[in-house]
Parts: C-alpha cells; sequence; structure tokens
C-alpha cells in the first residue's frame, strides 16, 4: 500500500478499470496516455498542475510532460510533497486554499475584466 493512498492502489484502481490482475493493469495504462490518445498536444483550458517532487504516484516526469506540451499551463510542486503536494508543513486545507482557490480566483478575475 502506497503511504500517500488511504486504500490499496492496486485494488482501487484495478476496480475502476475492470482489470483483476497485474498484467491487465499493466497492458491498461497505455490507454489512458494523453500521449498515446494525441491529446496532449490538443488546445485544452488554462490548467493548474498540482504534484508534490517526491509524490510515489504520480511521477513528476508526467507534470513536465504536461506543463511542456501545447496549450498554456501553470504548476505549483511542493519540492518536499508527496501526491497531491500533501507534506507535514503543508496540508490538504492548504494547498485548496492558498493555491487552487487563489488560482481559480484569479483566473475568473482575469477572465470578468475580459469580458
Amino acid at each position: 500500500m502506497a503511504r500517500e493512498y488511504l486504500f490499496d492502489l492496486f485494488a482501487a484502481r484495478a476496480a475502476a478499470y475492470g482489470v483483476a490482475t497485474i498484467e491487465d493493469f499493466l497492458a491498461y495504462g497505455p490507454r489512458m496516455s494523453l500521449r498515446d490518445q494525441g491529446l496532449i498536444d490538443q488546445p485544452a483550458a488554462p490548467t493548474l498542475l498540482v504534484n508534490g517532487a517526491k509524490d510515489s504516484q504520480v511521477p513528476i516526469a508526467d507534470l513536465e510532460l504536461l506543463l511542456h506540451h501545447d496549450s498554456p499551463k501553470e504548476a505549483w510542486v511542493n519540492p518536499t510533497g508527496g501526491h497531491l503536494g500533501r507534506s507535514v508543513e503543508i496540508n490538504d486545507e492548504t494547498i485548496l486554499d492558498k493555491i487552487v482557490a487563489s488560482w481559480f480566483a484569479i483566473r475568473l478575475s482575469t477572465a470578468s475584466k475580459e469580458m
């Protein structure tokens, strides 16, 4: 079990993907790839990527890949954080309030001024 996840990660994702074995799980992965689906370079809405440099579920390389393809994106990375940037110093509430909600407030304010 990953320390960053409340449940057995394989069991949870296997159930979501409808697979039973690790082999089926690994074979399913490429179907979820934005690169393999040809979507990574398609235009997208403004996006905030949130991650921790020590995330054991979503590698920081995935964030880097998204950040440097097509539509402008912004990123917040907690250098000591795990999944979703969580750490002892920066909890979920702080990430939501100070990072995510602030990002949305700025975007919505900018959008309303452009109207």
